[in-house]
């Protein structure tokens, strides 16, 4: 059996907390021998991750939950780290469409520029399954009027 380690970057908590970081808003790291991924890099996660000694230019895949900056802000320094600073077509991003492409009331949150590099960009949506690094993913994503 594989060992997974959940590094917590910050718990959040919305805008109180993104203002004042005493709950930190970077994310989480979700690492094994096949993984390398960091989950809603909200404002901090670049700094968050060196200061846990984790190397951003490791990250293999970017998911974003949502279009709400403290899950999101940090996602395009992320995704120039994990592509060599834009070099290397490499690395897979996931994010709903509010953060790709926007909607009535929000986004794009990750710009086009940023959506270019990534070897794979997936729209995610409600039960989608994808793979990262050969291990199996499937999404359900939930959070209050937020449209996926």
């Amino acid at each position: 059996m594989t060992e997974i380690q959940l590094i917590l970057l910050g718990t959040g908590g919305g805008r109180f907390a993104t203002i004042t970081q005493k709950r930190r808003t970077g994310g989480m790291r979700i690492l094994s021998e096949k993984l390398n991924v960091h989950l809603d890099p909200g404002p901090g996660a670049l700094v968050y991750s060196l200061e846990a000694g984790l190397n951003p230019q490791k990250v293999r895949a970017l998911l974003v939950s949502h279009a709400h900056p403290d899950h999101y802000t940090d996602a395009e320094i992320l995704v120039e780290a994990m592509t060599g600073g834009m070099i290397k077509k490499r690395g897979l991003l996931t994010a709903p469409r509010s953060v790709l492409s926007g909607n009535n009331v929000c986004g794009p949150a990750i710009s086009k520029y940023h959506q270019q590099i990534p070897a794979k960009v997936v729209e995610a949506k409600p039960n989608i399954a994808f793979n990262i690094n050969d291990i199996g993913t499937a999404l359900r994503p939930r959070h209050g009027w937020v449209q996926v």
